[in-house]
């Protein structure tokens, strides 16, 4: 089984969540999956930035990325945060490949510019998945290995683009025809109006849900491209709490939703 994993937020701060992500990463590459790791890293590029007194903007939820902003998201995503994840795996007794979407052809990205009140908002060097070279994940399977994969890639003029880490999590799994694409959230999945956890959500209902208020903010546009990636041909999505208990393993191996998942039927 192919599997596409997205790891945000929270455990990339917590050296504990890292840890025992990685030991059931090991364990699915054990039990014969292939699976990528997908990371960005936004804390700690916003605490880097503060520190070398580069401000820090946002426009509707995505970074804006001059040239110095673009430099010091290179040196944390693809350093730090990369080779933190590749520690973790090794540990495991797991190889792991620290790379990012620059590297071997992986991604080609395109420019992103947003357009308000009939303006187009210039956000530097930030981009989208334009196209997507598999070639070095699948020699990354053939060694056993675990790609680990910044959100990073080249853009126009051969320039570094910064890559909403959703984004490319969901590319990589159509790309790859991923039987199952997990993103690990500190949400845990998506809630009812009650705070109730939904243990399952169609792809059809999910325009009822944002319409209903329902999810708001930074849940939206996650929504939104697991909808588009079901119609890709990717089986199924998870979203899950890094805290749930053993919770990669259960949400690859059994058929019980650890947090939400979203299924493609109608």
């Amino acid at each position: 089984m192919k599997v596409v994993i997205k790891i945000g937020g929270q455990p990339a701060e917590d050296p504990g969540l890292r840890r025992n992500l990685a030991r059931q990463i090991a364990w699915l590459c054990r039990a014969g999956h292939h699976v990528v790791v997908v990371h960005g890293g936004g804390k700690l590029l916003t605490q880097t930035l503060q520190r070398l007194g580069i401000p820090t903007e946002f426009y509707e939820g995505l970074r804006v990325t001059d040239a110095a902003t673009r430099d010091v998201a290179l040196m944390v995503l693809a350093g730090i945060v990369n080779k933190q994840w590749v520690a973790a795996l090794e540990a495991q007794g797991q190889r792991a490949l620290g790379i990012c979407g620059g590297d071997a052809g992986l991604v080609a990205a395109r420019k992103v510019s947003l357009r308000s009140n009939g303006q187009v908002k210039d956000l530097g060097f930030v981009g989208r998945p334009q196209k997507i070279s598999t070639a070095v994940l699948e020699m990354a399977f053939r060694r056993r290995f675990v790609p680990v994969v910044a959100s990073l890639a080249l853009g126009p003029g051969n320039e570094y683009f910064n890559i909403n880490a959703d984004d490319l999590a969901a590319a990589l799994a159509t790309a790859l025809k991923a039987d199952r694409l997990l993103y690990v959230t500190e949400a845990g999945g998506v809630w009812d109006a009650e705070r109730r956890l939904l243990s399952v959500v169609k792809g059809s209902e999910i325009g009822s849900l944002i319409r209903k208020g329902v999810d708001r903010d930074g849940m939206i546009p996650k929504l939104r491209s697991c909808a588009r990636t079901l119609r890709r041909k990717v089986g199924e999505i998870d979203l899950l709490s890094p805290a749930a208990p053993n919770g990669l393993v259960r949400a690859v191996t059994t058929r019980d939703a650890v947090g939400t998942r979203i299924v493609r039927q109608a």
